[in-house]
């Protein structure tokens, strides 16, 4: 790969994956969007529900991050039959991981949501939807595989029809059943999660044709399923283990945070998701360039070029801050225009309009933290990574709760966790890769 033509092929290799990393953060702003028409408290709700439904995801999307990493490192050392072999063994661990995590989510999701969610009628709400979104998790899983697969391969494009076709139907879905027109039942929370559940199933069979179709002819034996490999399973539980307990430090960072707000009055957890809402769509394009981060430092350290690893940064860098300029750009010079599509009530768009502010100057610090830690962990230093991710975890409740609970600060002060979180993120993040301790490593 030409060095002058970086730029060109990050942004081309970044593109469709920020199609797929909005599959998730569609289904929130999705289901966002309905629920405020139903009432305040399900539009609080859905951030707590969305926040658990995550951590249940957690153990899946560690196996998928460990496929990425290996089936790009096999990329990098040329090795097709390696690629598809490890594909093949993790898609299969990841689908055994989502169903035991569905059945996990059912069970404990009445107990979890009487045990921390202080309104009754909001933990009511939640526990409607998780009840039945549960049954997304596989499909979720199955999705992000191919994801994480069609990034180590470069071939993204296939990315964008299957993120267009989750959001159709998932508005489809949302506003036959949480409304109930056209004869369908009136389910409001439920609604939401019978669309996300359609949503995920459409995806993940649109995927599933593709990569066999598109890759039946060669070398790389997808879906072939032979007996597991221990060596490759070692390599998965290594990478993926860190990974599961990073992915719980962050997502659990969110839930407790929502926690937080909600001793505050259901009305300031209504707000809290609404700025929360418009801070992970600002977050989609970073995600994006975080994921060809990911791949691209994996395979150049395969390829024994890490030398590159600096230009990969500063150009993901760029990229995401520039695609995420013009979301910037409104939110603080108009933040109602964004507010006013999630609510009308006064209160929650005054209380809204500067917290958006101060989320939207803190992906200027965000965006260079999250791509630097991502670099973490592509170079397969996962140990590192959960370090760094417990102490951000730290950090981030503990401003919360004294801002929130102990000062009684205004919401806006509330969010400036995430701008000080992710200074301190960039800073150990950035010394860690330049320290090149993560050599150490072999996978």
């Amino acid at each position: 790969m030409a060095t002058h033509g970086l730029p060109r092929v990050l942004w081309k290799a970044s593109l469709p994956i920020i199609f797929v990393e909005a599959t998730e953060t569609l289904d929130h702003l999705i289901d966002t969007l309905f629920l405020s028409h139903v009432g305040v408290t399900e539009l609080g709700a859905i951030a707590v529900a969305d926040a658990l439904l995550l951590l249940f995801l957690i153990p899946a999307l560690a196996l998928v991050h460990a496929v990425q990493i290996l089936t790009a490192r096999r990329v990098g050392q040329h090795r097709p039959s390696a690629v598809g072999a490890v594909f093949n063994q993790g898609f299969l661990l990841v689908l055994l991981v989502s169903v035991t995590a569905t059945v996990a989510l059912k069970l404990l999701s009445p107990v979890l949501t009487h045990w921390l969610v202080g309104s009754q009628a909001v933990g009511k709400a939640v526990n409607d939807y998780l009840q039945i979104d549960a049954y997304s998790i596989p499909l979720a899983g199955a999705t992000f595989a191919y994801g994480a697969l069609l990034t180590s391969l470069g071939k993204t494009r296939a990315l964008i029809p299957a993120t267009i076709i989750l959001a159709i139907v998932d508005i489809v879905l949302n506003d036959l059943f949480i409304f109930g027109k056209h004869g369908c039942p009136a389910l409001g929370m439920r609604g939401a999660a019978v669309g996300s559940i359609g949503a995920e199933l459409a995806a993940a069979v649109f995927l599933t044709v593709y990569v066999w179709r598109r890759f039946r002819s060669e070398p790389y034996g997808f879906f072939h399923f032979r007996k597991f490999d221990r060596v490759t399973t070692r390599l998965m539980n290594l990478i993926s283990a860190p990974i599961a307990a990073q992915d719980a430090l962050e997502n659990l960072r969110w839930f407790v945070f929502f926690l937080i707000i909600e001793r505050m009055g259901t009305q300031a957890l209504a707000t809290a998701n609404i700025v929360y809402t418009c801070f992970i769509v600002f977050w989609v394009p970073t995600a994006g360039f975080a994921e060809t981060t990911c791949s691209m430092v994996s395979r150049y350290i395969g390829s024994n070029r890490a030398h590159r690893i600096g230009r990969v940064l500063r150009g993901t860098t760029a990229g995401a801050i520039l695609a995420t300029a013009p979301f910037i750009a409104v939110a603080l010079l108009a933040p109602q225009w964004l507010v006013a599509v999630f609510a009308s009530e006064p209160d929650l768009l005054g209380q809204s309009n500067a917290s958006l502010r101060v989320v939207a100057l803190a992906m200027l610090i965000a965006i260079p933290g999250e791509l630097w830690f991502t670099a973490v962990i592509g170079a397969g230093d996962t140990a590192a990574s959960l370090g760094i991710e417990a102490l951000l975890t730290l950090v981030m409740l503990g401003f919360t709760y004294l801002a929130a609970i102990h000062f009684a600060w205004p919401m806006a002060a509330v969010w400036l966790a995430v701008p000080i979180t992710w200074l301190i993120g960039l800073i150990v993040s950035y010394s860690w890769m330049r320290s090149g301790i993560w050599k150490r490593l072999e996978i």
